[in-house]
């Protein structure tokens, strides 16, 4: 933990970064009346403060700043309906300042546990005054609630943890203190620009795409988003127009030609206004929207060093592996041969993607069913070829600004079912389970973040955000399953008379998927999809503020349960994360977030076609410890069900 002291009086938070002030809000009901029930709609509620007998203080959207505003007094008086009533506590910023993003608040209070509600009530790019507030009679309320930048609601005292109100306000106010400590407002004027981003996601929300966590991204960042993709495009429905500025219908193939970068230009250079970014977070496109941002003269990392990783055997070759490019199975078993290549091998389509098409052969026979299971519509045709590291493997997610490392995460990918160790009936190196953080000793977590931002920076690489994918040798842990549950032991027998190194696998220049991304958004306080934005931006102040995870770090142990699709068929289920909470309300209370992936009758491609997939997923998590929430994940996996016909 950091070591700072903090200086507070009843109402002032002096705190590393951003200061605030609080102001408690205590809702009770005076008086009732048998015959009084609140509308259905809040649209028909009035709200009123009573000065006198024959006085009445309109409480309306537009004299308390927002319609939030007025929903969260609703919502307050609502919850007010018992004997304990409801406690509403506002922040109000006592420094001068752009708000860095409009729903910060929101945003660092995810599972706070004695909240039960945030409302945000900044706008993008707000302006704060700094100026104390003091609320020394009930008029004082609106002026109150347009200096907050939001109000939490708290929970209902009424458990062992929170037996008092005392006891909620004492626990928010260390909350507080973690989730808050750093600048969450700007001093440098903040305005509107506007972003171009190619490929808007390939699936819809409702279909678990990152839609959400891109647009609503940009919206509390201030960011108007031009989009670039094929027509009837899922943005196109009339349910998603608020989440973008413009879109242009453009060709998004799944292998685009050497024109690419040229046709980007155009389309750019035709649009209406100025034009402040040019991004996409789509592997294969990487390398053409540097090109075209060039050429227009727009913030960009080297299109040379996203040329080397959007492509396996470049990486590698970066990483000085002795790796081999082949594009048949013969050609595969001629290296192995002319080289003497010991197995077992990895091989790994050049521009894979999703874990497809990765095989580990133990012998020439594995080698070219592995070359022939590759699927080359989607993938091409050639793959690298080189010597499997058996080593526990981890998610490394980093961020670089002018050279430095702002944050590094660390988590535990657990073994696949084509790994050594693996478990499971489908041979694939699709994910299975994810934990964070990570349990590897700190002296090999510091191996393997020096030599990623090492790695990085040999790749050309100074600002961005990275997702990347490595392995531990000769790591001092390995798999084990005791207990029936399996999990990081300290080896039985020591490694090979070598130091941990770290064996560099792939490097993302994005965000990792929706699962990842939620998990760490929750886990740490850190939006990967916001920073990739302001990436494309070159806003590098505001990814250094909004790198910051919280202070005493992870709130709690989290593992990212994935539900595999075993054999191809038709998905004759229906949500398969709501079926199984209502059958185990239990185990809904330790998920933050979850989804189902497949609507009942949807077509589901077989793994053996080279086309991974999943059914669900499940973020778990657990304040007690990583051995419990791994048992909580565990059941989750048991007990979901699901058919494919």
């Amino acid at each position: 933990m950091s070591g700072f002291i903090i200086a507070r009086d009843a109402d002032d938070h002096e705190e590393k970064g951003t200061s605030w002030q609080t102001i408690d809000l205590n809702f009770k009901r005076a008086s009732y009346s048998g015959e009084f029930s609140w509308p259905g709609r809040i649209e028909d509620v009035r709200l009123f403060i009573e000065l006198a007998s024959d006085e009445l203080l309109p409480l309306d959207k537009q004299g308390l700043g927002s319609s939030e505003a007025f929903g969260l007094i609703h919502d307050s008086l609502s919850a007010a309906n018992n004997e304990d009533g409801s406690i509403v506590r506002l922040v109000v910023p006592q420094d001068r300042g752009f708000i860095v993003r409009s729903d910060i608040l929101s945003q660092r209070l995810l599972d706070c546990p004695p909240v039960k509600k945030v409302v945000d009530f900044s706008k993008p790019l707000q302006t704060f005054s700094g100026e104390p507030i003091s609320i020394d009679s009930i008029q004082a309320l609106p002026p109150a609630l347009v200096a907050s930048v939001g109000a939490i609601l708290l929970t209902t005292p009424n458990s062992a943890r929170f037996p008092t109100s005392e006891s909620l306000l004492s626990a928010l106010d260390l909350e507080l203190h973690n989730r808050l400590s750093f600048t969450w407002l700007s001093t440098e004027t903040l305005t509107r620009q506007t972003l171009v981003l190619l490929d808007g996601g390939l699936r819809s929300p409702d279909y678990g795409g990152t839609g959400e966590s891109i647009y609503l991204a940009a919206e509390a960042l201030g960011i108007d988003m031009v989009v670039l993709d094929y027509p009837g495009h899922w943005l196109n429905e009339p349910r998603y127009r608020h989440w973008y500025k413009e879109f242009i219908p453009f060709d998004t193939p799944l292998h685009p030609d050497a024109g690419y970068a040229s046709r980007i230009v155009e389309v750019v250079r035709s649009l209406s206004g100025h034009v402040d970014g040019l991004v996409t977070l789509r592997d294969q496109y990487k390398v053409a929207v540097a090109e075209a941002a060039r050429q227009l003269g727009l913030y960009t990392e080297p299109p040379s060093a996203l040329g080397i990783s959007a492509n396996k055997f470049k990486t590698s070759v970066a990483a000085g592996h002795d790796v081999f490019q082949a594009s048949s199975a013969q050609q595969a078993v001629e290296l192995v041969r002319e080289h003497n290549l010991d197995f077992p091998l990895i091989i790994k389509p050049c521009n894979g993607f999703l874990s497809e098409g990765v095989f580990r052969a133990e012998n020439v026979s594995d080698l070219e069913s592995g070359v022939r299971g590759i699927n080359t519509d989607r993938h091409g045709l050639e793959f690298a070829l080189e010597k499997y590291c058996d080593g526990p493997e981890v998610d490394a997610n980093l961020v670089l600004c002018d050279g430095e490392l702002l944050f590094c995460e660390i988590s535990d990918d657990f073994p696949k079912s084509a790994d050594a160790n693996g478990q499971g009936s489908v041979r694939t190196f699709i994910e299975l389970a994810n934990v964070l953080p990570s349990k590897l000793p700190e002296s090999e977590l510091a191996i393997l973040r020096d030599s990623l931002h090492h790695d990085l920076l040999h790749m050309g690489f100074q600002n961005g955000f990275y997702h990347v994918e490595a392995r531990v040798e000769n790591s001092s842990m390995e798999y084990a399953t005791q207990n029936n549950i399996l999990d990081l032991v300290e080896r039985t027998t020591p490694a090979k008379d070598k130091p941990p190194s770290s064996w560099l696998i792939e490097v993302n220049a994005r965000p990792p998927g929706i699962q990842e991304s939620e998990a760490i958004r929750y886990t740490y306080g850190v939006d990967y999809f916001g920073l990739a934005l302001l990436f494309g931006l070159n806003s590098r102040q505001r990814v250094k503020q909004l790198s910051v995870p919280f202070l005493q770090g992870p709130q709690y142990w989290c593992e990212m349960v994935f539900i595999p699709v075993d054999k191809g068929g038709v998905f004759h289920s229906a949500d398969v994360c709501k079926e199984l909470f209502d059958r185990h309300p239990d185990l809904a209370l330790h998920v933050s977030k979850s989804f189902c992936f497949l609507h009942h009758g949807d077509t589901v491609p077989d793994p053996g076609t080279g086309v991974n997939a999943w059914v669900a997923y499940f973020n778990v998590f657990s304040r007690e410890s990583r051995a419990h929430v791994l048992e909580i994940a565990d059941r989750v996996r048991q007990e979901v069900r699901f058919s494919i016909v």
